[in-house]
């Protein structure tokens, strides 16, 4: 990684910036303002981006196999028109937990959507991640708290979820061809640290990549756990990564101001924004999510 400097690419001074995801079609990173309540898709070659509202916190967004955006919405998937800015749900997930919303969400080589869950009020145990195939939704991890990530590798049939209120993320058996995780065990404890390990992703090399909240950083870990690496930033918490740019070169960076105290806050004038580095690695591209039912 040598000494990759990471470099803001959008001073959007987001409240509590998440979810980025590249679009290799379209060569777009879209991302969500949790707090602020509001989807983006951002061109790094103009420099514009665009916006929408919605009505609730977003818990990520994704894009699917007709290149329209699928956001996390609280109680489940919904369609956004990027044209008139409707969002029209699709799927629910917990319409029977009002206290919980959708948190942090990718899609595998199948098209299916890995969705996690979480209270507002950081309840212990109660969210959940899921796995939504098609209209079909099945809750694959419970008694989670707050659910981040997922990452996963197929190549090394890995999948890894992150329970940012726990400071861990284990790891688990993932069969791509049926969807099932099995195997369950402890990949990274950061309590003794107070670190929180929130939004990761995989490189070609099959190594995680995660933003570490309360730790100013961004850390590299070998498939044994080890760390490999880190790009430092100058903001307290970044909320997630993802590999874009047209050979994947590029890694982005999602900050928050959130969850600053309002005295850090005031030296921190990054944080919220979007940040980018050429860290000499690559990752693996997005996959689109399957369309869902109307």
């Amino acid at each position: 990684m040598g000494n990759a400097r990471a470099e803001v690419v959008l001073s959007v001074g987001a409240q509590h910036a998440e979810g980025p995801l590249w679009d290799g079609p379209s060569a777009r990173l879209w991302w969500v303002d949790i707090i602020g309540q509001r989807v983006h898709c951002f061109d790094p070659v103009t420099g514009a981006d665009r916006e929408w509202a919605t009505v609730g916190q977003p818990g990520g967004v994704l894009i699917d196999e007709l290149g329209e955006p699928l956001i996390g919405m609280p109680d489940g998937l919904a369609a956004l028109d990027r044209e008139t800015g409707a969002i029209s749900p699709r799927v629910r997930i917990e319409a029977d937990r009002p206290g919980n919303r959708v948190n942090d969400m990718k899609a595998d080589s199948r098209g299916r959507i890995w969705a996690g869950s979480m209270a507002y009020d950081r309840t212990m145990d109660a969210g959940s991640l899921y796995r939504i195939d098609g209209g079909q939704v099945a809750r694959v991890i419970p008694d989670l708290t707050i659910s981040n990530g997922p990452a996963i590798d197929e190549e090394s049939g890995l999948l890894y979820v992150a329970d940012t209120a726990r400071m861990i993320v284990d790891v688990f058996d993932f069969d791509v061809e049926t969807g099932s995780v099995s195997n369950r065990r402890r990949f990274l404890d950061l309590a003794d640290d107070g670190l929180w390990p929130d939004g990761m992703t995989i490189d070609r090399d099959g190594m995680v990549w995660l933003a570490v909240g309360r730790g100013s950083a961004v850390h590299r870990y070998r498939r044994d756990a080890t760390l490999d690496g880190m790009i430092e930033l100058p903001v307290t918490n970044p909320t997630s990564v993802a590999f874009g740019g047209s050979d994947g070169a590029d890694l982005y960076i999602t900050t928050s101001s959130f969850d600053v105290d309002e005295e850090a806050r005031a030296t921190q004038p990054l944080a919220g924004a979007i940040f980018c580095v050429s860290p000499g690695t690559t990752g693996r591209p997005a996959h689109r999510a399957r369309s869902l039912p109307a």
